[in-house]
């Protein structure tokens, strides 16, 4: 686990320059970087762009509390499902309802974001997965669970701002963790960026399609 602390941050982008710097052993490697939509893909797409690595992203959703829309009761990936402790008074059937409604949207998402472009393999490759705010951690853990799957060779988790929860909870299941700012509580983005504008499907398909492009020429060896 290793942090810097930077003044308040420009944007997602400086912020993923920022966490770059200590990612750059893993420079032009064996490496794919993986965003979480949506703020989390800017910060890895900095990361990607600076290391000369494809950017891919792993979505996942928050299944909300039916009396409480601000409340998380579960999350769910593009293959796993978490429910937390306090989901056991809510009934089955709405949480089942939820799920079905939640994986229809991954799929609609991921669709929308790759096409027919196939994803890069992460098997056997080190993976860096970024967010941009780890609050609960709860998404980034669940998308752990999912990139596990693919049996890469390491897993290195990379976001600016953590909460101490967060932090505790994520240090155990990845294999490396590198932040900039760790803080008892996070009570906004704002607090801590200058810019933080919410993102929307098509920012998220716009950086990827740019990130592909850059990819292709430092492949083609257009780009050193």
């Amino acid at each position: 686990m290793e942090s810097i602390s930077p003044l308040k941050i420009q944007n997602r982008k400086q912020a993923g320059y920022l966490l770059a710097q200590k990612l750059g052993e893993y420079k032009d490697t064996n490496t794919v970087v993986v965003g979480i939509p949506y703020g989390g893909v800017d910060v890895a797409s900095a990361i990607a762009e600076s290391l000369q690595l494809p950017l891919e992203i792993m979505i996942c959703r928050k299944i909300k509390d039916p009396a409480d829309s601000s409340k998380e009761i579960g999350m769910i990936s593009e293959s796993e499902t978490f429910m937390h402790e306090i989901s056991h008074d809510i009934p089955r059937d709405f949480i089942s309802h939820q799920i079905a409604l939640l994986q229809n949207e991954i799929k609609s998402d991921r669709e929308h974001f790759y096409g027919n472009v196939a994803p890069t393999e992460l098997r056997y490759k080190t993976v860096i997965i970024a967010d941009d705010i780890l609050a609960s951690g709860h998404s980034m853990l669940i998308c752990l669970e999912s990139i596990r799957k693919h049996k890469p060779l390491k897993v290195i988790v990379a976001a600016p701002i953590v909460s101490a929860e967060a932090a505790i909870a994520i240090s155990g299941q990845a294999d490396e963790f590198i932040f900039l700012k760790m803080t008892s509580a996070i009570p906004s983005g704002g607090d801590y960026f200058i810019d933080f504008h919410k993102m929307n499907k098509e920012e998220v398909h716009e950086v990827l399609a740019e990130s592909r492009s850059k990819q292709k020429l430092v492949g083609s060896g257009v780009v050193k």
